[in-house]
């Protein structure tokens, strides 16, 4: 129901319910009908835990190439792929257990004690025995535990802060307020996890549980059970290699038939070669890469809980940012001061003004007071004696006050709303215009104007409604209050903008607040740039992805705004969400990365991907960098994996074609593919990033994993290694017998490997230049495949992989040709990339040269 629209009365009415509270029979059925006020979510079967990570295209070609080692009474090899499938799945399972957490930290509550009334009674109840309908009392300091509707309100104000985003403390009152009001703008309703910082209020509970606005962050906070962008790409990768090869497959059995192999030989043939096709090692490499990237980025103060996000932020196109504590450290302060008189009259008119800390929270105007006048009283300035009385905050004039004993007078202090204050004080035509000129230059600059002033009492008075009715005030000044920038902030945002990534606000404050504090961090330059979200419910998914295009900042916004922003922006970009509080939750969520700041509330933390321990807003320009070099060397792994294996298939069929004795067998295959690449290409996924990887603009969220071009470094990569195997096996086939001649070439073969690991330590950065970035986990990677290739050659596996001894010398050649042709082959390619196509140059985005003007 809509009970904001309504009086108190009426909603008494509509929930049956009276001032004097429920009685405990019918607390006990409406428990009965509602439930406890705490959160319950959906679980899910656990069955379907435990398949769902087995059901994707990859763990069905690794299951099949299982079968195949077990049809060739390959244990040793079917156990390996067994592992690799076990160690993917358990990586899914500690991602669910995460994803979890945020569910339980959404039900997760400290116990609330609530003073309420019962049977007409004033009891104290824990929060979770709250049911629609009951009456509570609320003090300043006090949580919100359900959502309410004030019946009686005296000088109250709530932080709003973790569920609307806005700074400021929000003043509430009893009366109605209009049909189709926005969250922030329901003056009369008290949501669940507000805080109470000022006066007192009488409440009926509307709202408990899942019910709640808190509650419905639950049902979007949920994960959408889809692949990261780049587990997309790979996924459509590997789904086209599994048509590819079933193609090949059935023309390799064909030839073997038409050459005369028998059909069973034939069979197992093309399911080895098959097998041999597969990137079995990809999972396990990826794996590895992905937690040491994790934990170089802790060591960067970016604690990554998926492993997952890594890769994913590394081709973020658009970061959403929420403002409050994570560009500004949602902590107000006094900017600015303006007197009439100077700086005499204003400093002790502040210092006058500050209420008095009572209980556990303070107004946070009178906390920005206090600390701007501690670090005047550095200098030695006197400071304020405690006042006699204190005139809590009055909503109907806008003010609060505090009234002090001057010797055998009385005089009054107040602050409060610059228009009221300006309309009771003793003020000149001119005087009065230059202070609203004033006020306006402060509101125009997005600043939170407070005015002050004081008045002579004959008496003191314990309220504003008792105060003389024509009582005259003397203008002291206003003050402009303002959240602090984080000083990084700035330069973080110009840094993502330099990298092509392109960055929103999105904030609960107010348009002028939003655009002032948009254009100090070169966020938006104009006002059109800035979009007032309460426009939002009106747009359609098309008008509102059409704002998206324009606007760079998002003002007045609500969770469900965040939440169905971050779901357009997903449609078209890579997105990456800041947030700190409990209303950021659903968008953390929502977001392809979420990144939750150290320092915001546990349930943001829980949501969050990656948590920025240190709160800094540079540390995301540094993860995106990692996740950038995260990404480029798993695509380096692939196309190293792809091209190698491609090489090794199109030998056989060559072989095949010409109808000569196949060069390389298949258990010399499978060990290519499980000893030696595994010992090159993780190595390839902990290479340092390029020079200029943050100077180039991120690819578009639907761009495929290969460009064309590198697609063609592949099939030339694979292409050079299947000819030059074909003519060192051909050139000693004639003079030294099948077995002399396929050994020669499976030891070229594997040769090649490590020249083509060489070639893909950059995409299009020529290998001279690459090898004076020094990479240990390269070298230890080569010298183990060194070293497992010389037990082959001299430690007694000759019978395991049907290899003979051969002569030093024409290992020697072979392996000179096996090496350095191929790298001549690539670094051709490269340089035509590099002098033809543009490949490896800077390319300045729009964002990017607009950043640096």
């Amino acid at each position: 129901m809509q009970f904001h629209t309504k009086t108190p009365e009426q909603t008494l009415r509509d929930l049956q319910a009276t001032n004097h509270g429920l009685s405990a029979s019918e607390a006990a059925e409406r428990l009965q009908q509602y439930g406890p006020n705490q959160l319950t979510l959906r679980g899910e079967p656990l069955w379907k835990k435990i398949l769902e990570p087995f059901a994707n295209i990859f763990m069905a070609v690794l299951f099949l190439a299982a079968v195949v080692s077990l049809w060739h009474h390959a244990l040793f090899d079917a156990l390996i792929i067994g592992g690799i499938m076990l160690a993917n799945a358990s990586i899914y399972y500690v991602q669910r257990f995460s994803t979890e957490r945020v569910l339980r930290a959404l039900r997760k509550h400290d116990k609330l004690l609530v003073d309420t009334k019962r049977d007409g009674r004033q009891v104290r109840l824990d929060a979770a025995a709250l049911v629609p309908g009951d009456i509570i009392l609320l003090e300043e300091g006090e949580k919100i535990p359900a959502d309410c509707r004030v019946i009686e309100a005296a000088s109250l104000r709530l932080d709003e802060s973790q569920l609307t985003g806005e700074s400021l403390p929000i003043d509430k009152q009893a009366d109605p307020v209009e049909d189709g009001a926005e969250l922030y703008e329901r003056t009369n309703m008290l949501y669940q996890g507000s805080f109470v910082i000022g006066g007192r209020a009488v409440a009926v509970v509307t709202d408990t549980g899942n019910s709640t606005e808190f509650g419905k962050l639950a049902s979007l906070s949920v994960a959408p059970d889809e692949p990261s962008p780049v587990e997309r790409r790979i996924n459509a990768l590997i789904a086209a290699l599994v048509r590819v090869i079933a193609c090949i497959a059935a023309a390799a059995f064909l030839l073997a038939l038409y050459r005369g192999m028998d059909i069973t030989e034939a069979f197992r043939y093309v399911l080895a070669l098959s097998v041999s096709a597969v990137p079995e090692s990809l999972p396990v490499a990826i794996t590895v890469v992905l937690v040491l990237g994790m934990r170089r980025m802790a060591k960067k103060k970016a604690l990554v809980k998926s492993p997952t996000a890594i890769e994913t932020i590394g081709i973020v196109t658009t970061i959403a940012s929420d403002k409050t504590g994570t560009l500004t450290k949602n902590q107000l302060t006094v900017q600015d001061l303006w007197s009439p008189d100077g700086e005499r009259t204003i400093l002790p008119a502040l210092a006058s003004s500050v209420t008095p800390r009572v209980g556990k929270t303070r107004d946070p105007l009178d906390q920005a007071i206090d600390n701007y006048l501690s670090t005047l009283r550095k200098g030695h300035r006197k400071q304020a004696a405690p006042p006699l009385l204190v005139l809590p905050f009055d909503q109907a004039i806008a003010m609060s006050g505090n009234v002090f004993h001057d010797g055998d007078k009385f005089y009054l202090a107040v602050k409060g709303a610059p228009e009221r204050i300006l309309d009771q004080c003793r003020l000149t035509q001119a005087g009065r215009a230059a202070a609203e000129k004033r006020l306006h230059a402060y509101t125009r600059d997005g600043f939170r104007v407070i005015a002050f002033a004081h008045a002579n009492l004959a008496t003191p008075c314990k309220s504003f409604a008792a105060l003389p009715k024509h009582l005259s005030y003397t203008f002291d000044g206003l003050a402009a209050i303002a959240d602090i920038l984080r000083p990084e902030a700035a330069a973080a945002v110009k840094k993502a903008r330099a990298a092509g990534v392109r960055v929103y606000m999105v904030t609960g404050d107010h348009f002028q607040t939003a655009f002032h504090i948009a254009r100090q961090l070169g966020i938006a330059e104009q006002e059109d740039e800035v979009f007032d979200c309460r426009h939002m419910t009106g747009l359609s998914d098309a008008a509102l992805t059409k704002v998206t295009e324009t606007t760079r900042v998002f003002a007045r916004v609500i969770p469900e705004n965040k939440h169905r922003l971050l779901t357009i922006l997903n449609q078209q970009q890579v997105t990456a969400m800041t947030g700190d509080g409990v209303n950021d939750v659903p968008a953390l969520v929502g977001a392809n990365v979420g990144l939750a700041m150290g320092g915001g509330a546990s349930i943001a933390k829980d949501a969050g991907d990656i948590i920025l321990l240190d709160n800094n807003f540079r540390s995301i320009v540094e993860a995106v960098h990692e996740g950038r070099t995260v990404h480029a060397n798993i695509k380096r792994m692939v196309a190293y994996l792809l091209s190698t294996n491609a090489g090794e298939v199109l030998t056989a069929l060559c072989s095949l074609a010409a109808g000569i004795p196949v060069p390389i067998v298949p258990v010399q295959i499978l060990w290519i593919n499980l000893v030696t690449d595994t010992c090159m290409v993780i190595p390839i996924g902990l290479e340092p990033g390029e020079r200029h990887n943050m100077n180039r603009p991120p690819k578009p969220a639907n761009a495929p994993l290969f460009s064309r071009f590198f697609l063609g470094r592949i099939a030339v990569t694979a292409a050079t290694m299947a000819t030059l195997t074909l003519g060192i096996y051909l050139y000693f086939l004639g003079s030294h017998g099948v077995d002399y001649a396929r050994t020669i070439a499976f030891h070229a073969l594997v040769i090649m490997q490590w020249a083509s690991a060489f070639n893909a330590r950059s995409d299009y950065e020529s290998l001279w230049f690459r090898l004076r970035r020094f990479s240990p986990a390269f070298y230890v990677g080569l010298l183990a495949a060194v070293g497992l290739q010389c037990t082959v050659l001299w430690g007694g596996m000759h019978t395991i992989l049907h290899t003979v001894s051969v002569d030093m010398t024409d290992l020697l050649f072979a392996g000179g040709c096996a090496f350095f042709l191929p790298i001549l082959v690539i670094e051709c390619h490269k340089w035509i990339g590099r002098h033809f196509f543009g490949k490896g140059h800077v390319v300045q985005s729009t964002f990017a040269a607009k950043a640096r003007t």
